[in-house]
C-alpha cells in the first residue's frame, strides 16, 4: 500500500513536492523524474485552472506542499514573478514546518548569496529581460549532466519527505534496536555482501523488520521492489510468472513488456539488475526455485526472508524481551504502554504465554474483553504450542458467523479482492461487510495492496487446522476442501457441487470423477465459455443451473443423455445463440427457465424459420412434479 507523506503528516498537505523552477529545460524533465519517484507533485503551469487568481492558488499551492524545490539557475533572477514567488516560499517556511530546499543549476551558490555575475545584472537592470531562450537543443553532454542533477535531486528530495511505501504496524515497539544491522548494511556501499537473510521464527516480526528497512533506505536505490508473500503466491497457477512481472515492472520502473514464461523471465530480470543499483526484497520464500526464478541462481539459504543487495549475511531476529513484550501487548489490550490498573497479574500472565512472539501478543492483546476464558484456556496450553495460543483468539469471536467467516477466508481467499469476496460470502449468509471488519479488529485479517484480503500464515494455518480436526481421517467429513489431493478423494461421493459467482471459472472440468453429482450449480460464472461434454455421462444429475453465466455461447451437444435431469436454469445466459435439439428427447425435464435470452431462429428440414417458443412449449404444459 502506498501511504503519502501528506496523510502522515495530520492530511492537511495536497503536495509532497512543489516545484520552484525558472522556465527552463530542466523544469520539465525534473518534474517527470520525481513523479516517476512516486512523488505526487505541483507545478504551476499544469495545476492552475485558467482564470483563476494566480498569486491566490501559488500561495495555497506552496503552503500544501511539505516541501519546495527552489532551482536556481543563470536566468532565475530575471524573472520578476521567480522573485515574488520566492518571497511566498520563505515566508511559508517561518510560519510553519514547511521546507525549503535550494539547489543551484550551473550557477554557484556564492553568486545567488553575494548577487554577483547574472544575479548581479538582474537586479541592477531589472527591468530588461537580460538572457534569451536558450537553445532548441542539447547536446548529449548536457543532457547527461542534467540528468545526473535531476536524479540527484529526487534522490535528497525523498530523504527529506521520509517517505512510507509499505505499511507497518501502528505500534512498534523493540524494532528500532532489531533494524538497525539492516539499515546500516544497506547504507554501506561498499559492503561484501549482497544478500542479507532475516531468520526467525513464525511470528516473530521478520516482515515487519523488512518493510521498515526498506521505507528507510529504498531511495538510496536506482530501483526498488518489495515482493510479498513469495510462497503462497508460488501455489497459484502461474504466480511466480505474475511475480516477476512485478519485479520486472519495479525495476524498469514500468517501461517493460509483458513475460509469458518464467525462464524469459529469469533472464530479463538478471539483465535488468545488473545495470542498476538495485535493492529487492523477498518476503517468506521457502524453496531454491523460487529465489532463481526472481533473482538468479545465488548462494542461498532456503526458507527464510532473503535481501538481494553471492555474499550473504544472516540476522537471526530474537524474541521480544519482557518490558517490549508488556508494552506491545499493553497497546494493543489497552491503548498504552502499560496495564491499566486491576489487569496488572492477568497482563503479565498472558505475557508470559506469548514467550516474546509479537504475533501472538498482539493477538491476544486484542481478546482482553474475553481475558476470564483467554486465561483458563492458557492453562491446559503448553508454553511451546504456538498455534493453541493463536486458537483462542478464533475461539473468542463473538459468534459463529465470524467464526465461519474467518475459516472461509483462511481456506478460500487469501490474497483475493474484498469487494469480489464479499459478493461471494453474502451468498453464504454470512455478513462478510461486518464480519471482516470485526476480524481486523482482532488482528485476524489485514487489508493490504490496496484492497487484498491477507492473513499471517499462523493464523491461515490455524484455520485450516480447525477444518482438519473436524474429521483427521475422514476429509469428505470436513466442512471445507482446498487440497486437490483431499478433493479428489472426495468427489466421487459429491452430490451437489455448487461453484456459483466464480468469476474466473473458463471452462468446467472432467465431470468423470464425479459420478453420484445430483445437482451442478454454476450460477453467476460471468467467465464461463464452456461446460465439458463429459457431463452427459453424469447419469443421476436431476439439477443444471447455469443462471447468469453470460459468456456461455452454446450447451453441451449430450446434454441430451442426461435423461433423469429435471430443471435446468438457463435465464440470464444472454450469449446462448442456438440450444441443443437434444434437449426435446429429455423426458424427465419438467422445469425449464430461459428467460432474457437472445436466441437465433430455429431452422427447419423445409428451410422455414421457426421460433424457439414452439421448441420451449412442451415443457410450458408441464406441470412441475412434486
Amino acid at each position: 500500500m502506498l501511504l503519502l507523506a501528506s496523510a502522515l503528516a495530520g492530511g492537511d498537505e495536497d503536495w509532497e513536492a512543489y516545484i520552484h523552477v525558472s522556465r527552463s529545460g530542466v523544469a520539465n524533465h525534473l518534474y517527470t523524474a520525481l513523479v516517476q519517484a512516486g512523488l505526487s507533485v505541483f507545478r504551476d503551469n499544469d495545476e492552475i485552472e485558467r482564470g483563476g487568481n494566480l498569486k491566490w492558488e501559488l500561495d495555497k499551492a506552496i503552503k500544501g506542499s511539505q516541501i519546495s524545490i527552489i532551482v536556481f539557475s543563470k536566468d532565475y533572477a530575471s524573472s520578476e514573478w521567480c522573485l515574488d514567488e520566492l518571497v511566498m516560499i520563505l515566508d511559508c517556511k517561518d510560519t510553519s514546518r514547511h521546507t525549503a530546499f535550494p539547489v543551484f543549476y550551473d550557477v554557484e551558490p556564492s553568486e545567488v548569496r553575494n548577487q554577483r555575475g547574472s544575479f548581479a545584472d538582474a537586479f541592477s537592470r531589472y527591468e530588461e529581460q537580460l538572457i534569451n531562450a536558450g537553445s532548441d537543443t542539447e547536446t548529449g553532454k548536457e543532457l547527461m549532466k542534467k540528468s545526473r542533477f535531476i536524479q540527484k535531486i529526487v534522490r535528497v528530495t525523498e530523504e527529506k519527505l521520509n517517505r512510507t511505501v509499505l505499511s507497518v504496524p501502528h505500534h512498534l515497539v523493540g524494532m528500532d534496536f532489531r533494524v538497525q544491522n539492516i539499515h546500516l548494511w544497506l547504507q554501506d556501499k561498499f559492503a561484501d555482501a549482497n544478500i542479507h537473510v532475516i531468520y526467525g521464527m513464525g511470528g516473530i516480526g521478520k516482515t515487519t523488520i523488512a518493510k521498515i528497512a526498506y521505507n528507510l533506505n529504498f531511495h538510496r536505490f536506482d530501483s526498488s521492489s518489495f515482493v510479498a508473500n513469495v510462497k503462497q503466491h508460488a501455489e497459484q497457477f502461474n504466480g511466480i510468472l505474475e511475480l516477476q512481472n512485478q519485479v520486472l515492472s519495479n525495476i524498469l520502473k514500468g517501461e517493460k513488456g509483458r513475460l509469458y514464461n518464467v525462464h524469459e523471465g529469469s533472464i530479463k530480470i538478471n539483465q535488468a539488475i545488473c545495470s542498476k543499483r538495485v535493492l529487492v526484497v523477498l518476503d517468506d520464500v521457502d524453496k531454491l526455485d523460487q529465489f532463481d526464478a526472481l533473482l538468479g541462481t545465488r548462494a542461498f539459504y532456503p526458507g527464510r526472508l532473503a535481501w538481494a543487495h553471492a555474499a550473504h549475511e544472516v540476522y537471526d531476529v530474537e524474541i521480544l524481551g519482557c518490558d517490549e513484550s508488556s508494552k506491545l501487548f499493553s497497546w494493543h489490550a489497552f491503548g498504552q504502554d502499560h496495564p491499566k490498573d486491576g489487569y496488572v497479574e492477568q497482563s503479565e500472565s498472558l505475557v508470559t504465554r506469548c514467550e516474546g512472539l509479537p504475533l501472538a501478543l498482539q493477538v491476544l492483546g486484542k481478546s482482553v474483553v474475553v481475558w476470564e476464558d483467554a486465561l483458563s484456556k492458557l492453562e491446559e496450553v503448553p508454553h511451546t504450542d504456538i498455534q493453541k495460543i493463536l486458537k483462542i483468539s478464533y475461539d473468542t469471536l463473538q459468534d459463529d458467523y465470524d467464526k465461519n467467516l474467518f475459516l472461509h477466508i483462511a481456506c478460500f481467499f487469501i490474497g483475493g479482492e474484498k469487494d469480489d469476496t464479499v459478493k461471494i460470502l453474502e451468498k453464504c449468509g454470512l455478513h462478510p461487510t461486518v464480519g471482516i471488519d470485526s476480524l481486523i479488529d482482532g488482528c485476524l485479517l489485514t487489508i493490504e495492496n490496496g484492497n487484498k484480503l491477507m492473513m499471517h500464515q499462523l493464523l491461515q494455518e490455524m484455520g485450516k487446522e480447525i477444518v482438519r480436526n473436524e474429521s483427521p481421517k475422514e476429509p469428505g467429513r470436513r466442512s471445507r476442501l482446498w487440497c486437490d489431493k483431499d478433493s479428489f478423494c472426495c468427489l466421487g461421493f459429491l452430490k451437489t457441487l455448487d461453484l456459483s459467482y466464480s468469476q474466473r471459472l473458463a471452462r468446467t472440468f472432467n465431470f468423470s470423477r464425479l459420478p453420484n453429482l445430483e445437482k451442478l450449480i454454476l450460477k453467476g460464472c460471468v467467465g464461463l465459455l464452456e461446460v465439458c461434454e463429459s457431463i452427459g455421462f453424469i447419469k443421476g444429475l436431476d439439477l443444471l443451473d447455469l443462471e447468469d453465466c453470460t459468456s456461455l455461447k452454446k450447451l453441451p451437444s449430450n446434454i441430451g443423455l442426461l435423461n433423469f435431469l429435471q430443471e435446468l436454469n438457463i435465464s440470464g445466459c444472454s450469449s446462448l445463440v442456438d440450444l441443443s435439439l437434444e434437449l426435446g428427447n429429455m423426458k424427465s425435464l419438467s422445469v425449464l427457465r430461459a428467460n432474457d435470452l437472445s436466441l437465433k431462429p430455429l431452422p427447419s428440414v423445409t428451410g422455414e424459420v421457426t421460433p424457439w417458443r414452439t421448441f420451449f412449449r412442451p415443457w410450458v404444459s408441464k406441470p412441475e412434479k412434486s
